[in-house]
């Protein structure tokens, strides 16, 4: 009896030191994030690109994450040695960054950006995985692993605007790299993942293996809808920050207002198991698509700063049940053996390819309409959410 009550203990103990370690990852990859994002376009410039260069590399950086994503979430799925190829992976992508670090001239720039986010993208759908199956077997709730993800990421903009204060920016680079040590070792530290057919969850569809095991007409709407409804948020991403500050708000509320975002998508990952298991997949999707119509139609208006705030509240619905129900839609409608090809595929087209494409619609529409041009996004919402509709009839069909 006693043996029996300190062996539970231990195993207690054991998956929350697993549990510990994947927020850990989360919280070193999202810190490289968000130090990535503000710290690589300044180190550009100091490299002699002008603004189109650094465009196009960033651009090719975004094409080169639909591909690496897919492409190397098969290779896990296939190999069955998920933290293997996270390793070489961020392995790769940190001697890429130490390169670049070292790079002369355009070329070499431009393959090396290419490369960093060939090799480096992939690590999160990856984790996010590896997080889906140790909250399964440990009995602990995925979003209190991701939740550090989004801390970390507030985190790491902040370290890169006090970088950017008291460093060379010929130098930034090499604070990415240290960033990028840390998610290395982080990948390390992770417990062994187990191989295919090991990992409990159920297998919904028999049959094909690679992109054909999962790409059939349900999933491919429900990248649609996920799709829609997170790239509605480019406009957040690429201009609200600069909106407000043309109409008078200072850099502190300007932050408080992107923090605010934040903190409300932590909240919601807090209580992301009970949330998960009240509403499912689709109706968390659902939710997110109608959260995203009333808030981008707000923002249109330009309201009050006290509405904003309210607004960016519905960051934990617009993103945050968004992103729940994509992972819950995974984690039960595509076999445990192809789950990193379909979470790869999740984030290569909504975070990808959808996000880019609304990114360079978002520029054209916003340097017409100014902040009417947030009815756009509030349109691929409302789109979202009649494709919602549909997908939930679909998913109750026996076929």
């Amino acid at each position: 009896m006693v043996s029996k009550a300190l062996r539970g203990a231990l195993e207690t103990d054991s998956g929350q030191v697993a549990a510990w370690r994947v927020a850990l990852l989360y919280g070193a990859q999202f810190l490289a994030i968000g130090m990535m994002l503000p710290l690589l376009p300044v180190w550009l410039a100091a490299r002699g690109l002008d603004a189109a260069a650094i465009g196009r590399v960033l651009a090719a950086q975004s094409l080169g994450r639909v591909v690496a994503q897919p492409l190397l979430a098969q290779v896990a799925d296939r190999s069955g040695r998920m933290k293997l190829v996270m390793a070489a992976c961020a392995t790769l992508a940190l001697a890429a960054l130490v390169g670049l670090g070292l790079a002369e001239g355009w070329w070499p720039v431009f393959i090396g950006v290419v490369a960093v986010a060939f090799f480096f993208s992939p690590l999160v759908p990856l984790a996010e995985v590896l997080a889906v199956r140790t909250g399964a077997r440990q009995g602990v709730a995925y979003g209190r692993m991701r939740l550090w993800g989004s801390l970390a990421f507030i985190l790491g903009a902040m370290v890169a605007g006090v970088l950017m204060d008291v460093m060379a920016p010929t130098m930034l680079v090499w604070a990415l790299v240290v960033a990028h040590a840390l998610t290395l070792a982080a990948i390390v530290a992770l417990p062994e993942t187990p191989a295919e057919g090991q990992s409990g969850e159920r297998d919904t569809w028999a049959g094909k293996g690679g992109w054909r095991g999962v790409l059939n007409g349900t999933f491919a709407l429900f990248l649609l809808v996920a799709g829609l409804v997170q790239a509605s948020h480019a406009m957040l991403y690429g201009f609200a920050a600069l909106h407000w500050k043309g109409l008078g708000y200072s850099g502190t509320v300007v932050g408080l207002l992107v923090a605010t975002g934040v903190l409300a998508e932590v909240a919601l990952f807090w209580f992301s198991a009970q949330v998960t298991a009240r509403l499912g997949a689709v109706r968390l999707l659902m939710l997110a698509a109608t959260a995203g119509i009333v808030r981008w139609a707000g923002m249109a208006m330009d309201p009050p700063l006290a509405v904003l705030f309210v607004l960016q509240s519905l960051h934990a619905f617009t993103f945050g049940a968004a992103h729940l129900g994509a992972i819950a839609f995974v984690r039960t409608r595509v076999p445990a053996r192809l789950a990193a090809t379909g979470q790869a595929l999740y984030s290569a087209l909504s975070m990808g390819l959808f996000m880019t494409a609304a990114m360079w619609a978002s520029g054209r529409l916003y340097a017409a309409y100014s902040a009417r041009a947030w009815l756009a996004m509030a349109g691929m919402c409302v789109l979202a959410r009649a494709l919602a509709v549909v997908l939930r009839q679909v998913g109750r069909s026996p076929g």
